[in-house]
């Protein structure tokens, strides 16, 4: 279980509505100006409360960008969740996750904040462990979706695949924003043809022949 310094999570929504606009005004900061040059007392004029209410939910600028970073892995959970449950075949299944790893492309491309988000948390050894819990929620569920349409024998197999796809993906896409969009697209569009279910059942009946 990650620490994560101890934050505090708002319970009532007032509360909860000031931890948002902290964060807002946190990420629009870092877009400016990068996470380098992020200051509590500058956070706390633009998001209209006191330095001393920050730190009673985040108790360092860290912990401000590590729940940035969350929020993050939180969203592009949500959208998994919402569509991949519904699909009744493998092929549809493959296409939700294809879809969903360029909707996380896109909004990296799209927020100059979430790659100096991840930047300035690389190197926490929180940041590794927030990684793995978020690629094995996202294996757990794409395990339980995709599993009905192979043998029971195949589960233990399908549920390594998943959780390799899923770290894979958030590691294509940051490699894919870093080297320009030329390039970039090129990668990201190679790992979505990665995942169709000729691979799948070439990595599952090759691991069972094996």
């Amino acid at each position: 279980m990650v620490d994560k310094e101890s934050r505090r999570k708002p319970t009532q929504e007032r509360s909860k509505k000031r931890v948002d606009a902290i964060l807002n005004a946190a990420k629009s900061l870092i877009a400016e100006k990068g996470s380098a040059q992020l200051k509590i007392h500058e956070i706390a004029e633009r998001a209209g409360v006191t330095p001393a209410s920050i730190y009673q939910y985040f108790p360092s600028k860290n912990a401000i960008t590590l729940a940035l970073a969350q929020n993050t892995f939180d969203s592009n959970f949500s959208s998994l969740s919402e569509s991949l449950p519904s699909m009744t075949t493998k092929e549809d299944s493959c296409k939700v996750l294809q879809g969903i790893i360029e909707e996380y492309y896109q909004a990296y491309l799209n927020d100059p904040a979430m790659m100096d988000i991840w930047v300035s948390v690389s190197a926490d050894k929180s940041m590794d462990s927030l990684d793995l819990e978020d690629s094995r929620r996202h294996a757990a569920l794409i395990c339980d979706c995709i599993k009905h349409f192979y043998d029971q024998k195949f589960w233990g197999e399908i549920s390594r695949i998943s959780f390799l796809l899923s770290h894979m993906s958030g590691s294509v896409v940051r490699m894919a924003i870093s080297v320009g969009e030329d390039e970039g697209r090129t990668l990201v569009n190679s790992f979505k043809k990665l995942i169709n279910p000729a691979s799948i059942d070439s990595m599952l009946f090759s691991e069972v022949d094996g």
